[in-house]
Parts: C-alpha cells; sequence; structure tokens
C-alpha cells in the first residue's frame, strides 16, 4: 500500500504547531500479538495508520490525578491535554475526509508496546517506553484513522539501558528481582504509597520516570510559545 508523504508532512507541522511533543505511526497489522479489545480494527474497521501522540513531563506535577468529591470522577491532567492533542489531530483529517476514532484507555491499546512498533523508542529496563529526546518523562495517547500515513520502524531492543540501571538501582519498591520489572511487587507499593498534594489531589510513585537519565540535558520549551494559538 502506497503512504502518502505529503500528507504525513502537512500533520507533523500541525502537530509541531500545536505543541505536541512526540508523534508517531505504527502499523495496524502489527497488532494482531494483541487481544482482539487491544486491536485498531475493533474501534475503527478500515483503519489503516495509528497515531501515537506524546506530552513531556517537564513537571512532575502533570502526572497528577485530582478526584472531584461532587461526581467521585477522577483526572489526570496531562491526559486531558493529550485528549485536547488528539481532538485537534481528529479534525486536521476529518476536514480532510478521513475517519478516525480516539481510543480510550479501558480497554484501549498497550502505550508504550505501540510506541515502539511507531518507532518513537524502546521499552525500557524500568518496562516505560524510552524515548530519544525526553526519555521516560512522557505520556501518551493515541488515535486510529483510515489515513495512510507514512510508519515508523518498529524498536524492539533498547541501546539505552545497555549499560544502564539507574532505574533499579533507584525504585523503593526493589520491585526488580532478578534484574527484571514486576509489577506484583511495583503496582502494591505505588497504591500504598501514593503522595497526596491536597485533599483532592495525589501523585504516584515516579522514581523509576524521574531516575531515567535519557533527555534530562534538553531543555523543554515554554509554554508561553503557544500563549496566543487557538484552541480549535
Amino acid at each position: 500500500m502506497e503512504r502518502d508523504k505529503d500528507l504525513t508532512k502537512k500533520l507533523r507541522r500541525y502537530c509541531r504547531k500545536k505543541g505536541i511533543d512526540v508523534v508517531g505511526f505504527a502499523d495496524p497489522n502489527l497488532f494482531k500479538q494483541f487481544p482482539k479489545y487491544n486491536q485498531p480494527k475493533y474501534y475503527l474497521k478500515n483503519s489503516q495508520t495509528v497515531i501515537i501522540l506524546g506530552m513531556h513531563l517537564y513537571d512532575i506535577i502533570l502526572d497528577a490525578w485530582n478526584n472531584n468529591p461532587q461526581t467521585g470522577e477522577h483526572f489526570h491532567f496531562a491526559d486531558s491535554i493529550l485528549v485536547r492533542y488528539c481532538n485537534q489531530v481528529k479534525n486536521f483529517l476529518e476536514k480532510r475526509e478521513y475517519k478516525s476514532k480516539i481510543i480510550s484507555y479501558s480497554p484501549g491499546f498497550f502505550l508504550k508496546d505501540i510506541s515502539a512498533l511507531a518507532g518513537i523508542g524502546p521499552i525500557g529496563k524500568n518496562n516505560l517506553l524510552i524515548s530519544k529526546e525526553f526519555g521516560s518523562q512522557v505520556r501518551l495517547r493515541a488515535l486510529t484513522t483510515t489515513a495512510t500515513l507514512e510508519l515508523g520502524t518498529p524498536i524492539y531492543k533498547s541501546k539505552y539501558c545497555e549499560e544502564c540501571n539507574k532505574c533499579i538501582e533507584n525504585c523503593p519498591a526493589k520491585a526488580f528481582p532478578e534484574g527484571k520489572y514486576s509489577k506484583e511487587i511495583c503496582l502494591p507499593y505505588c497504591l500504598s504509597h501514593i503522595r497526596m498534594l491536597s485533599e483532592h489531589t495525589a501523585i504516584w510513585c515516579n522514581v523509576c520516570i524521574e531516575s531515567c537519565p535519557i533527555g534530562k540535558i534538553k531543555e523543554h520549551k515554554k509554554m508561553g510559545n503557544n500563549k496566543n494559538e487557538s484552541p480549535s
């Protein structure tokens, strides 16, 4: 299938204009390894491309969760911004007569894994995506579309982790028995060590993100660069 290079370039430029830090494109055919509910064509029958959008966590406060005391609903600050980005990209494509579907978290996609399939970066020893520019300090969202965009090259091995064990050495939960990440150890620790910033706002353990050295020397552009930008 021939991929639309011109549309891909235009979309990348549009994403830069909107301040989207990370953009990648994955082949829906690579999702066959996942359960049906985690495949693009379950959500959009004629899906041709999965678009992954990422936001740099330049301030840890962006990773906070807020509980609305009136409704009981939970909101994640960075995710709220990412949903807006997804809607902007969806509108961009729909104006060009392509269908798109923004994917929810549950059941949704395995965002770290598909980011690696899109060539954004590998999965590190910390079980997180490691992007070239921002390391593990990213949060992700995805949408699937009928647009035939140029695809990234999948990354299956992390060159960053070969001589590095900082996430393992710094993990307060000791969630790396024999050097491999254990969700069974990590999750209970995170749940019992949630840091409350206020009565309704909390942050989970982020040591594995904060300790990853990749991307730390790069300074993120100031949010003020887009202060005059229309939210549409």
